[in-house]
């Protein structure tokens, strides 16, 4: 089952209250369904007794999406989901970069073999959520795509730094107001793929460089609101 697809009801291991992990999911599902949108408030009082647990609970859940950027955390604020800014979607473009074209290089000094057919997979995977209109699912699957690639670099840190990026990657997608991913991300994939298959290492580095920056530019932003009543009302300063 997909994250996305978890229902937010009570359940745990075991069938006891729900555990702070389970909470983070369900938080986490509903902003990539975009259930959540950015500035939602996220009341500790009201989500216990919607989870039927301790607010210390909720807190821990909480914590933990903040981390990940998804929560924006003020002392004595009640917690909201983060609005996404440009700048901070640009520095996980440029990280991503950074990883994943070490990874593309990576993958250049081993054969291809059967294991590509993994990745051809997940392609088809991101053709059926597009079909069910599967927002959540589609940007779910799109990551899963690049940690494979990574996966079968065999370098587990670049792994599990990809892995943190992504997190943060796909709640900048699913809290931006555009149309980052359709039909052409799936032609995108496909093209990396063959670039690799066809051990044209340079190829599909320059498609995967033109892949990430046409997903960041596919995405958009909110204007960040004023707390300026000089700007928010045109109104020139003066001495």
């Amino acid at each position: 089952m997909n994250l996305a697809d978890q229902p937010t009801r009570r359940a745990s291991v075991g069938g006891g209250k729900p555990t702070s992990h389970f909470i983070y999911q369900s938080i986490y599902a509903a902003i990539l369904n975009r259930r959540l949108t950015p500035t939602a408030k996220l009341d500790k009082n009201t989500l216990g007794r919607i989870f039927g647990v301790s607010g210390w609970t909720v807190q821990r859940a909480l914590t933990r999406l903040a981390e990940e950027g998804a929560v924006t955390l003020e002392p004595r604020q009640i917690a909201q989901i983060t609005r996404p800014s440009e700048q901070q979607a640009h520095q996980v473009l440029e990280a991503r970069l950074l990883v994943e074209t070490e990874v593309i290089r990576l993958l250049g000094t081993r054969p291809a073999d059967a294991r590509l057919n993994e990745v051809h997979a997940l392609v088809e995977n991101q053709r059926a959520c597009l079909a069910a209109g599967d927002g959540a699912g589609l940007i779910e699957q799109a990551g899963q795509f690049h940690l494979k690639l990574a996966e079968l670099a065999g370098n587990t840190l670049l792994l599990e730094f990809l892995r943190g990026l992504l997190s943060r990657a796909s709640l900048n997608v699913a809290l931006s107001r555009g149309v980052v991913y359709s039909a052409q991300t799936c032609e995108e994939h496909l093209a990396l793929i063959t670039a690799l298959e066809a051990g044209d290492i340079a190829h599909a580095t320059q498609l995967l460089i033109d892949h990430l920056h046409g997903v960041f530019d596919r995405m958009c932003f909110a204007p960040t609101p004023t707390a300026d009543l000089h700007a928010a009302f045109k109104v020139r300063r003066t001495a």
